[in-house]
């Protein structure tokens, strides 16, 4: 499934805070301990201790990690009871998300023995595109509802997270290697009528670690692993306004004033930020860092999720009519027109292969593409397996050309048809399409193409009237266009070129 490039639009954070008294320049987070928490949709105290103790602070999972299913990605939540043991007050107790050595993706997840039913080689190319969120709710409908006693979520200041390291207690805990990152999840005590930030001796409250998750294959699949946290006592309290769902201003705004906050600070994502209501100050977070190697949320939450079916592969020449089905018998494809336009003036030639795509499946296919690929053997690391051209009556395909630059020159386009003057788009027939190199690392990891073998960050999806999605037994079309220098002359002078793809939804 494809996250709706809209949800952008939607992708706004802004983070509430407040002090119990109010903060000075010298105000900084303190380091009260480190735990690894189970992540488990089985019952974490059959597996592991029941009770973590860090410090002062005792850390007890409440039961498994619930998961949800909604629009290709997994929702997990899991409620942990933190308690504090020691004899003073503990007050805005954050869970900070650690990316130690050897966790996987460079991630704070580690040691994974389920991942929701996605295979051990997706994973490292999957965890840097796990969001953390608020808890969610879905609905029966597939939306998602906010939890707001859950909502425990908080983006945290560069600032105050890079001073971490610099802190005795850190030093004692964590390694050189071992690497804060700027979000993390929020204690809370609540109570019928009120919830609170502060822990007095004794008392009990709750941490929710909230995950989104790009679903594997398999539905009811079950999660096990481990996430790594330190413990601050931050000095503002703070509410993280959701991006998953989105959450208006004033509602998070809501949510800050009924933990009894009112000179709170209001802190939003560049570069999606809101007017604040008056009165109330901010700062700006950058970016939230998902791992050491530079993932961040809002790019988790705007890429693509494609699904793999099967390898394929395809032929641009006037003269195949071979059928093709993907390695999965998912689709097939029947070639149909070929075009074939020269532009003179511009020295290029643009080709184009249109071919009728049925379903052969019992499920419905939304977003079907053909994404390309490179494999050891293709021609200058690209998509093209073979070319051939300058035809002879006795050899009509034309020798193979092997010069690797030619191909390095072929170039996705949309169908160009041949207009009054000059070669013109043809809006009917635009397929090409452009990807992200995120999602390109994710597609090489989830289709198991192969060792050596390369998603290319584009491809071409499904044109024709209405809606982009197949149902069983449906034909459709789809446009293969390429452009490429003419390097002859004025007279016909074809070639023919075979190129690797991945079909995908």
């Amino acid at each position: 499934m494809r996250v709706p490039l809209h949800w952008t639009a939607l992708l706004t954070l802004t983070i509430l805070c407040a002090c119990v008294q109010s903060r000075t320049p010298a105000a900084a987070a303190g380091v009260q301990g480190g735990v690894t928490l189970p992540i488990r949709t089985v019952d974490p105290a059959a597996q592991s201790p029941s009770t973590i103790r860090t410090g002062d602070v005792t850390v007890t999972p409440l039961g498994p990690a619930s998961v949800q299913r909604a629009g290709g990605f997994d929702y997990l939540h899991a409620p942990f009871e933190v308690k504090n043991d020691g004899t003073t007050p503990i007050i805005n107790l954050t869970f900070v998300a650690v990316a130690r050595a050897g966790t996987v993706g460079g991630t704070p997840i580690t040691s994974i023995t389920e991942f929701g039913g996605i295979p051990g080689h997706e994973q490292a190319a999957l965890t840097p595109l796990v969001a953390p969120t608020q808890a969610v709710a879905v609905s029966p409908g597939g939306g998602l509802n906010l939890v707001a006693r859950a909502a425990d979520f908080a983006a945290l200041p560069d600032a105050e997270v890079a001073a971490l390291p610099g802190q005795p207690r850190w030093n004692t805990i964590y390694g050189p290697q071992d690497t804060p990152l700027n979000y993390g999840f929020t204690v809370s005590r609540c109570q019928a009528d009120a919830c609170t930030r502060m822990l007095n001796p004794g008392e009990s409250g709750t941490v929710n670690v909230a995950l989104r998750v790009p679903n594997g294959a398999a539905v009811g699949a079950t999660y096990d692993f481990l996430m790594n946290f330190a413990l601050v006592q931050d000095p503002v309290t703070r509410v993280t306004r959701s991006l998953v769902p989105p959450e208006s201003a004033a509602d998070a705004l809501t949510r800050l004033e009924a933990l009894n906050a009112p000179a709170g600070e209001v802190m939003q994502l560049a570069p999606l930020t809101q007017a604040l209501p008056a009165g109330r100050t901010g700062q700006t977070v950058p970016a939230v860092r998902l791992s050491r190697d530079g993932a961040d949320l809002l790019t988790a939450l705007t890429t693509m999720q494609t699904t793999p079916l099967g390898a394929v592969k395809l032929t641009l020449s006037p003269d195949d009519r071979t059928v093709t089905r993907d390695a999965s018998g998912t689709l097939e494809f029947t070639p149909g027109v070929f075009t074939d336009v020269d532009d003179v003036q511009g020295g290029l030639r643009y080709v184009t292969r249109t071919f009728e795509v049925r379903n052969l499946s019992d499920r419905t296919l939304p977003h079907v593409t053909l994404r390309a690929i490179t494999r050891p053997g293709n021609l200058g690391g690209t998509a093209i397996v073979e070319i051939r051209g300058a035809p002879t009556g006795s050899d009509p395909q034309g020798p193979p050309v092997t010069d690797p630059a030619f191909a390095q020159a072929f170039r996705p386009v949309h169908r160009v048809v041949l207009g009054a003057t000059r070669p013109e788009l043809d809006l009917g027939g635009a397929s090409f399409q452009a990807y992200r190199a995120s999602e390109s690392q994710v597609l090489t990891g989830r289709a198991a193409l192969g060792e050596g073998a390369t998603a290319l960050d584009y491809g071409f999806t499904i044109s024709g009237a209405g809606t982009r999605t197949l149902a069983p037994g449906d034909v459709t079309r789809i446009n293969v266009a390429f452009r490429f220098p003419r390097r002859f002359g004025t007279q016909p002078r074809p070639y023919a070129a075979q190129l690797s793809f991945v079909a995908a939804t």
